[in-house]
């Protein structure tokens, strides 16, 4: 499946065109450098530039993407906005344990500039100071009862059956549970319920009545060719274009390799281990950069291979079918938006937590007794959840392992220059694994008694030393060769002397 990754959503929202225009260039500048995005995505996919700097980057790498993206996806499953909150927002400390009730929440403010001036603002008809702080963030403090949040104790029900369920094999296993959670949601008048005034979930009044509308006919008759090329003299729209490019290649890149790493382990051999190539690639790249210029006809930011697709390979997924099911379920939820937009984010939070786990068993690959591959996976792997970019992990990732390499080989090429050690066996072990089936170990020198000797089949010298001390009966048949150990003639056709 492809849909707007939200790290390059929000970059695009927030960054490129800011709020409510406020950003580098208008909104309709940006979709044009979308545009030109995926067109530039096709080129260098179709010319092969995409697939090579794919063999480029360490298989470590990697293999450390898919367990990064896991952690990536368990972290939006345990957070609130996106999964059953039991982890939250904490100003020491970033992150702590969460799920409580809307009374004892403390919301966030962002403020440009602290200053009093600017904050402290005096009313000109009441004369009383009030505070421009702007709307409140999403993410909030817990101040006590904590554990305390129906919703979230509903998705770990809806955690734990979606994991039973897959224990016993049921096929459909995640797809059963998030029903489940999400029926009992709609139940209004609850603790846990999603829908009504008295859901723990703020906007819940807005929600039921969007929700009784039931179907709805999509319109996008706003944002449909809304591009603008006017803008390409202006180095803001080249630095967002060449952002979103480099973003979207390490993010959907990554994610490619991720589920092909997924099926890999259950289809042996389907990524190639040289240069992590996997069978029609060509396509998948391509599909990519058709979906980015697609979607900039209709307004979206730029699209990517979506992370989820690990939970349709994870109940059986194999092959375009799939996709293509999918496709007919997202064409079809297009007039059932309300029912869609009204699934709790604490019914498909377990779903992402339970995916996470399955794509962790991509690093049992990695040789972790290596420093060289150990470190820069382990921090790519890190990298991800923390900030909360599949793209920057791969970035630092790489960044690591050349900085590993490149001192160990700095070092090695002073003891080449010390006469320890031999140029081109620094050459070969430094070399990246894409090249090294092109490198060949230099041969230490043998004399021509030695290469003789190496070409000689121990099993063979060892016949013909026996045929050195004994006469051979012959007669035609093979199968009955023998030999006469006390050197003489048995009855045979012929005898054959031991140096024919």
């Amino acid at each position: 499946g492809l849909a707007r990754l939200s790290s390059i959503n929000a970059y695009f929202t927030y960054s490129v065109v800011g709020f409510y225009g406020t950003g580098m260039i208008t909104y309709q500048q940006a979709l044009a450098a979308v545009f030109i995005e995926g067109w530039i995505f096709i080129f260098i996919s179709l010319t092969g530039v995409r697939g090579r700097m794919v063999s480029l980057v360490p298989k470590s790498i990697m293999l450390a993407t898919a367990g990064g993206i896991g952690l990536f996806l368990a972290f939006i499953g345990l957070q609130n906005s996106e999964g059953i909150g039991l982890v939250s927002y904490n100003s020491a400390t970033l992150v702590t344990l969460g799920g409580c009730p809307r009374e004892n929440r403390i919301y966030q403010y962002s403020v440009a500039d602290p200053s009093p001036d600017a904050v402290c603002t005096v009313n000109p008809e009441t004369n009383m100071m009030m505070a421009d702080l702007g709307p409140p963030s999403s993410t909030f403090m817990c101040k006590g009862k904590r554990m305390h949040l129906a919703t979230m104790w509903l998705g770990i029900c809806g955690l734990a059956l979606m994991a039973m369920l897959m224990t016993r094999r049921v096929k459909g296993a995640i797809m059963v549970g998030i029903l489940f959670t999400t029926f009992i949601s709609w139940i209004p008048n609850h603790a846990a319920s999603f829908l009504g005034a008295n859901s723990q979930v703020p906007g819940g009044a807005d929600r039921y009545e969007f929700f009784k509308k039931v179907v709805s006919v999509p319109d996008a008759s706003k944002t449909t060719l809304a591009w603008n090329f006017d803008a390409f003299h202006k180095s803001e729209l080249w630095v967002a274009l060449i952002t979103f490019l480099y973003l979207d290649f390490l993010d959907a890149t990554g994610t490619l390799f991720s589920m092909a790493s997924m099926l890999n382990h259950r289809i042996p051999g389907f990524v190639d281990e040289k240069t992590n190539a996997f069978p029609r690639q060509l396509f998948a790249f391509c599909v990519d950069g058709i979906a980015i210029v697609i979607g900039s006809l209709l307004g979206c930011a730029p699209l990517t291979v979506y992370i989820e697709s690990a939970s349709g390979i994870r109940e059986g997924g194999r092959t375009g079918i799939t996709a293509l099911v999918v496709a007919l379920g997202f064409f079809i939820s297009l007039f059932f938006t309300p029912l869609i937009a009204s699934i709790p984010p604490f019914a498909t939070g377990p779903a992402l937590v339970l995916v996470g786990a399955m794509m962790m068993e991509n690093l049992i690959d990695i040789d972790w007794a290596d420093v060289r591959h150990a470190v820069p996976a382990f921090i790519t792997i890190v990298t991800m959840p923390m900030t909360y970019s599949i793209a920057y992990g791969v970035i630092a990732g790489c960044c690591s392992y050349m900085v590993l390499y490149l001192g160990n080989f700095l070092l090695d090429l002073i003891g080449v220059a010390l006469g320890k050690s031999d140029l081109h066996t620094v050459l070969f072990n430094n070399c990246p694994d894409a090249f090294q089936d092109k490198m060949k170990m230099p041969v230490p020198f043998k004399s021509p008694s030695a290469v003789l000797q190496s070409q000689v089949n121990p099993e063979h010298a060892a016949h013909q030393a026996a045929v050195d001390a004994k006469e051979v009966s012959y007669d035609g048949d093979d199968d009955k060769l023998r030999f006469n150990d006390n050197g003489g003639h048995l009855p045979s056709k012929g005898v054959v002397n031991n140096n024919v």
